[in-house]
């Protein structure tokens, strides 16, 4: 019985362990996510400056158009680049957010069988003892 005790509480310290390291691999997406979230948020501000730039020119040549021009497109595809880096993150971080679950489903599951078998040992002490204390009661009896 106390090899058995030991295999329960051995596999829920490893369970255990594997639900927090998966906790914080999620934190460290999830701060991920928010500082990538922040860089395209930047990048939009960015573009909207420019294009809201763009207006304000009266008269302007036709370089300085190109230019603004190119430093728009790059925008764009920074944004887009930085739109699927956003999207990758949030992938990961909801396969993380499953795993994580999983990983306290399993726990659980361990520690109710765990406490499954706890009970069943207890309800077996208990049976041994009533027989004991029957037995005795009988022979106090015979004499």
């Amino acid at each position: 019985m106390a090899k058995a005790a030991n295999r329960f509480q051995t596999v829920l310290r490893v369970k255990k362990h594997q639900e927090k390291l998966a906790q914080q691999q999620l934190m460290r997406i999830q701060d991920e996510h928010n500082r990538e979230q922040e860089a395209l948020q930047r990048f939009h501000a960015d573009r909207e400056d420019a294009l809201n730039e763009k207006v304000r020119f009266g008269r302007a040549r036709v370089t300085d158009l190109q230019t603004q021009r190119a430093f728009i497109f790059k925008l764009s595809r920074q944004i887009d680049h930085q739109s699927q880096k956003v999207d990758e993150i949030r992938r990961k971080e909801v396969e993380k957010l499953d795993e994580l679950t999983r990983r306290a489903q399993s726990r659980q599951m361990v520690e109710t069988i765990d406490q499954r078998r706890k009970d069943e040992v207890e309800r077996q002490l208990d049976k041994k003892e009533q027989s004991l204390i029957d037995d005795m009661a009988n022979r106090q009896k015979k004499f």
